[in-house]
């Protein structure tokens, strides 16, 4: 697509844009969150509500003391029985013999009363029984009890491995966080991401420090942390530019006075290959966000092989399409430099677009890096 016409434009309106560099001051902070030992969940076993076995006895009738007045009150009524209805009692002393009328309630006095009977040796085990086996407590216990490993199931990893052109490949283990959107921070720069419906995701990332920290941070403040060292990272120089949402900023490298479409014009057109830059042939393009989380953080990374300098002068320029969704609004970018030294350079720009009559044209955002050639020296 050839381009109408280009607008040159100095970034001289810097300001603290999207507050996308906050890492660089607060990785350390990030970094001891995540990297904490997670709090082992503490569970007490909650006794059900079942009363002992030894307390089955009260389910039994309860059998009154024989000087309670249930057992005193038969002698009372045969005595009265017999001095009422009998005949005139002889000297020699009462007659124990029963009035006539009245021998069925002779008979019910004399019996041992209900209340003292001994209670019937089966019904105390099958109350017992159904005591046991109906609430048992090993039922409800095994099913609160939690399993041992569930607070671990839900650990946040991250793993990762220096590989060539010192790029890093990470992996994230997040088996809560299957399909869900993070961020991932590295020395300043951060980007959007997403896992897989298995709760993993990788990615290779372009290291911007020979001892790379990376930070995993999702919604709901959990996340993790990977250390990596990167042995050849003073073999390249890396320049990134990052922005948030759709503002049609990228980044171009022309690389020994290279023209725009030119094999040498390195950008989201033409990212080229690591091998490129392994070989000693020029330098390549990598592009880090997902798109398809909301108001995504998008960056784009430039890598070239240091010892090439002297074959000519790299030139970086952040450069942004006027389009209908951003024409005559406010947009922001921020640059990272990195060099061989481990100097970094960091700038913040916001610019406001040129008016929709301008749409298809491209704005050059000067002064945001460095030329590679001058920088290296």
């Amino acid at each position: 697509m050839s381009r109408v016409k280009q607008i040159a434009m100095a970034a001289g309106t810097f300001s603290v844009a999207l507050g996308i560099g906050f890492v660089m001051q607060n990785g350390d902070v990030l970094a001891s969150r995540f990297g904490a030992d997670p709090v082992e969940a503490e569970s007490t076993p909650i006794a059900p509500d079942v009363a002992p076995v030894g307390q089955a006895a009260t389910v039994e009738p309860v059998a009154p003391t024989p000087q309670e007045p249930q057992a005193s009150e038969p002698a009372e009524v045969l005595t009265e029985a017999t001095f009422s209805a009998g005949p005139t009692a002889p000297e020699d002393g009462p007659s124990l013999a029963a009035p006539q009328g009245a021998p069925a309630d002779l008979a019910a006095a004399v019996s041992l009363p209900q209340a003292a009977r001994p209670p019937e040796p089966a019904a105390p085990p099958v109350e017992l029984a159904a005591v046991e086996s109906d609430d048992s407590p090993a039922v409800p216990l095994a099913e609160t009890q939690p399993e041992p490993q569930t607070a671990q199931s839900c650990d946040i990893g991250m793993d990762g491995a220096a590989v060539e052109a010192a790029m890093v490949a990470l992996e994230v283990t997040a088996p809560c966080h299957a399909g869900s959107p993070f961020v991932l921070h590295h020395q300043g720069m951060m980007f959007s991401a997403r896992t897989d419906d298995q709760g993993s995701a990788m990615v290779e990332v372009p290291a911007l420090a020979e001892v790379a920290v990376f930070i995993a941070a999702f919604p709901d403040g959990e996340g993790s942390v990977s250390t990596v060292t990167v042995p050849d990272f003073a073999d390249y120089d890396r320049a990134v530019l990052q922005w948030q949402g759709e503002t049609g900023v990228m980044l171009s490298a022309y690389e020994f006075g290279a023209g725009y479409g030119d094999t040498g014009h390195i950008s989201r057109e033409n990212v080229a290959d690591v091998d490129r830059a392994i070989a000693g042939d020029g330098g390549f393009l990598v592009q880090l966000g997902d798109t398809s989380v909301d108001e995504p953080l998008l960056a784009e990374v430039y890598t070239f092989p240091s010892e090439q300098h002297d074959n000519g002068a790299i030139q970086l320029i952040a450069e942004a399409e006027i389009t209908q969704g951003n024409c005559g609004q406010d947009i922001a970018a921020q640059s990272i430099q990195v060099f061989p030294d481990g100097n970094t350079l960091a700038l913040d720009m916001a610019v406001r677009m040129p008016d929709c009559d301008a749409v298809g044209d491209y704005l050059f955002l000067q002064n945001m890096f460095e030329d590679l050639k001058l920088a290296s020296r």
